[in-house]
């Protein structure tokens, strides 16, 4: 029986909510605009394990005070506030993570009634792998895979070779599902059967489940 295979971000859980998006910058007194190119220009290393929590937000901290887009001092490592910063950082990021979608979960238990093998592929750092994995509804899933403890990164195609080979089944026996089209073009060019996620609806349908499923 085919594997299915899940992306996390913007697939298990929501984009992240602009009250909790918000906290981040906010706790840098950071630009938001500013902020997030930030975030963004540097999260491929950290999610492939390449830089720890500490180098990360490090980096970020100051690249936004060397352009002057934070009142914050550059660095966040240390002791004392900077400890606690830290911390603080890593826990919002988690959180802002962390808005679970209800459609996919019901999706993931309607496969599991049918005795479908479920697996996660994420590109996510340690301490967000780590916090989903403690979280009970991770436990639908037989095998999970993070990009920071394989140290890569989707789409690099290695990393779709890494979980069949996990797996013990051929790539053409994965079903991926994803919500970028880098990451289901990738998939499709390791031999994957992979689905862009466009919403609830939609992934019934590449799944083959019902539209409704009584409860």
């Amino acid at each position: 029986m085919a594997w299915v295979v899940f992306d996390y971000g913007e697939v298990i859980c929501h984009r992240p909510p602009g009250d909790s998006a918000d906290r981040l910058p906010r706790a840098l007194a950071a630009d938001p605009a500013a902020f997030w190119d930030a975030y963004w220009d540097g999260r491929e290393p950290y999610d492939r394990g390449a830089v720890d929590a500490a180098g990360y937000w490090d980096g970020l901290c100051e690249h936004l005070t060397a352009a002057g887009h934070t009142g914050h001092p550059a660095r966040v490592t240390g002791t004392g506030d900077g400890d606690g910063l830290l911390d603080t950082l890593v826990g919002l990021d988690i959180d802002m993570w962390s808005h679970l979608n209800p459609g996919t979960l019901t999706v993931l238990d309607d496969l599991a009634a049918r005795d479908v093998p479920l697996a996660l592929l994420s590109n996510a750092p340690r301490e967000l792998a780590r916090d989903i994995d403690g979280r009970p509804w991770s436990a639908r899933f037989r095998r999970r895979f993070y990009s920071a403890d394989l140290n890569l990164t989707k789409p690099d195609p290695r990393i779709y070779r890494h979980v069949a080979d996990a797996l013990a089944v051929p790539p053409a026996e994965l079903v991926f599902v994803d919500d970028r089209q880098v990451n289901v073009d990738a998939a499709r060019d390791a031999g994957l059967r992979a689905h862009l996620y466009t919403g609830t609806a939609a992934l019934r349908r590449d799944l083959d489940l019902p539209a409704t499923t009584a409860r």
